[in-house]
């Protein structure tokens, strides 16, 4: 590991010159530094970590905290294995300094390293895919499922065979991104949000300080619980009303309110609210909400602006779809620069929400809650481009005819000699014992997991004397989810499966082969897959970040596409966070790939069916569908 890590300490120095080409290095400067030790909480407002975090401030500005490098890495160090222990128990960072030149290395247990220039002001990974992998994971994996199961026996997913062309060396020029760096008096620090994008982003993690405590948390998990309320709520309310509502186009806001207002009136909606209310009070959001409210510092504003301009080069999977070079060049082209650089924090909030909801309107990015900053009940004033319109307005339209047709609601459903299985979305519960729920009986509702359908369809569909000829995954309003479970159903169907994936930051690529346990046995056979029957998969604009499976499908031949070109989504999504504390989700740098030739193409304009249905109605008319399936062979 050192010969490594000082053959590309001597690449480095070749090529400090052009990695700053254009910019001027800055020379050493003295800062007023303050440390503050602040509350530390680990997830949960229970999990406060007693001796605290500290935090560095410098000249005078009390909203952008710094890190030390040193307790990073004892922070990283100390909470990485937390995270998913079955998966990172061998996770060590180790730092070493150099003070004679201003450079400072983490280094990882399995090599990689995150190199630090104080004095050429970069930022540099050798290999950020192997800088971020968990220590126990294959390169580049996205599957983040343990190869054994909590009784040490193989798990629901093996992988037989990988591929990859490793990461190039990434030098990111901090300098010209206006990123502050200080190095002074042995101490070497960075700005807290720089280091959480850049080694925890891979976690789904982020770092939150709300002017009064530290907080590391899930970052899907810190937002209010809007939308689970009114899907709760939906339930028991009429769904003509609501649906009226988003086809008139009103807010998310003015519908919540609705969904509330009405559910409010019977008990079961009482208890609903209640139960929400509770666990918003105790949730580590609330937490981070109850910090100061004001507007952010020039010097936040500044750095948060230029923070996130670099987040965004770096992992924006879908910069070349969307012409953009830089999205400096591009915020610039609209009003969003001035409102990010301003001082009041609801106005840069709001023009995140227009850059995730508006402008790339992809499927993926979207807003997901405000800076502590801004008052509880501020909202966010971003607008549904274009493409998000039009699958609200599709997705209407098709639960409206799906309820036309009670079977095609059902998960699993027979007509004669075709077996049909519903997934409207990829669901995966990493904290469930699957096998242990199997011989227990307590396997999660099918309806809502992919693990248990598949396990009772698998049942049913291989029965004795079972009729089944033909079955047909129904993805027609499949709207993405965890790749293990898509994974999961392609190795049902295949009985062996590709899934490969390529990173548009670091040039990687990597394909894996999977095979899976249907039968919940432990073994990998030919009795955990269907391969031998008429396969079919129906799909439709509206199957959307599911693509990988039927792009699988169209690559291996086996199994017939029904419907209409679904919708697209290639790239996993990713959880972010600004400087100043707002969150949202980006279709991220790991682009899910088919690969051709050799060559790794996206699969973001969706698939082209094998037989086009034109008429929806028919996509959930189980006896016609039958019979027409039934006339393809």
């Amino acid at each position: 590991m050192l010969k490594r890590l000082l053959s590309l300490l001597a690449v480095l120095a070749l090529l400090g010159n052009c990695a700053a080409a254009g910019t001027a290095a800055t020379g050493p400067e003295t800062h007023t530094l303050e440390m503050k030790t602040v509350p530390f909480y680990f997830g949960a407002p229970q999990n406060q970590v007693p001796d605290g975090f500290p935090l560095y401030f410098a000249d005078g500005v009390e909203d952008l905290p710094y890190v030390e490098l040193d307790t990073w890495a004892m922070l990283l160090n100390e909470f990485i294995p937390e995270i998913q222990p079955q998966l990172d128990t061998g996770f060590h960072l180790e730092v070493i300094p150099s003070s004679e030149d201003g450079t400072v290395s983490l280094v990882r247990e399995n090599g990689s390293l995150m190199y630090v220039d104080f004095t050429g002001r970069t930022l540099t990974f050798d290999d950020y895919g192997a800088f971020i992998q968990h220590a126990a994971g294959p390169y580049q994996d996205m599957m983040n499922v343990p190869p054994l199961d909590a009784s040490g026996q193989p798990n629901l997913l093996v992988q037989t065979a990988t591929y990859s062309r490793r990461g190039k060396t990434v030098i990111l020029d901090l300098a010209k991104y206006e990123i502050p760096m200080i190095a002074q008096d042995g101490i070497f620090l960075l700005p807290l949000q720089t280091l959480s994008a850049f080694t925890l982003y891979g976690k789904n993690i982020g770092m939150y300080y709300n002017g009064e405590c530290l907080i590391l948390a899930n970052i899907a998990s810190m937002k209010a619980p809007a939308e689970e309320v009114q899907n709760a709520l939906m339930a028991i309310i009429p769904p003509e009303a609501v649906e009226q509502l988003l086809a008139m186009g009103m807010p998310q806001e003015m519908i919540l309110e609705f969904v509330l207002e009405q559910a409010s009136e019977t008990d079961e909606g009482k208890a609903i609210i209640d139960y929400y209310r509770t666990q918003y009070q105790n949730s580590i959001y609330k937490l981070y909400t109850d910090g100061p409210k004001g507007e952010r510092s020039e010097t936040l504003a500044a750095y948060g602006y230029h923070e996130l301009l670099l987040e965004l080069d770096c992992f924006y999977g879908l910069k070349d779809a969307h012409h953009i070079t830089d999205f400096e060049t591009f915020l610039l082209s609209t009003s969003l620069a001035e409102e990010l650089v301003d001082p009041s924090a609801e106005k840069a909030d709001n023009a995140v929400g227009m850059i995730t909801d508006y402008y790339l309107d992809d499927g993926h990015s979207t807003f997901l809650s405000h800076s502590s900053l801004l008052e509880a009940d501020t909202q966010n004033a971003s607008t549904t481009g274009i493409s998000g319109a039009k699958s609200s307005s599709l997705a209407i339209q098709l639960s409206a005819l799906r309820q036309e047709y009670p079977d095609a609601a059902q998960p699993y459903f027979e007509v004669g000699n075709t077996a049909y299985v519903r997934l409207d979305s990829f669901d995966f519960d990493y904290n469930t014992d699957y096998y242990a729920a199997a011989k227990a009986g307590t396997l999660p509702d099918p309806s809502g997991d992919t693990v248990s359908l598949l396990y009772q369809a698998h049942q049913m569909i291989t029965r004795e004397n079972s009729p089944i000829e033909n079955v047909v995954l129904d993805l027609s309003m499949n709207i993405g989810g965890a790749a293990p479970a898509a994974v999961y159903t392609l190795a049902w169907f295949l009985g062996e499966t590709r899934f490969s994936t390529y990173n548009t930051f670091i040039d990687s690529e990597t394909t894996s082969v999977y095979k899976a346990d249907l039968n919940l046995d432990h073994v990998y056979d030919e009795k955990d897959t269907i391969s031998n029957l008429n396969l079919f998969c129906l799909i439709s604009p509206m199957s959307f970040s599911c693509n990988l499976v039927p792009w699988a499908f169209k690559e291996d031949g086996r199994v017939t596409l029904l419907g209409r070109v679904s919708g697209g989504g290639s790239c996993a999504v990713l959880p972010m966070t600004t400087a100043w504390g707002t969150s949202f989700r980006l279709s991220g740098s790991d682009r899910i790939s088919f690969v051709k030739n050799g060559a790794y193409y996206d699969v973001d304009r969706g698939v082209e069916p094998d037989y086009i249905i034109r008429s929806y109605q028919h996509f959930f008319d189980r006896q016609a569908l039958t019979d027409y399936i039934n006339q393809l062979y």
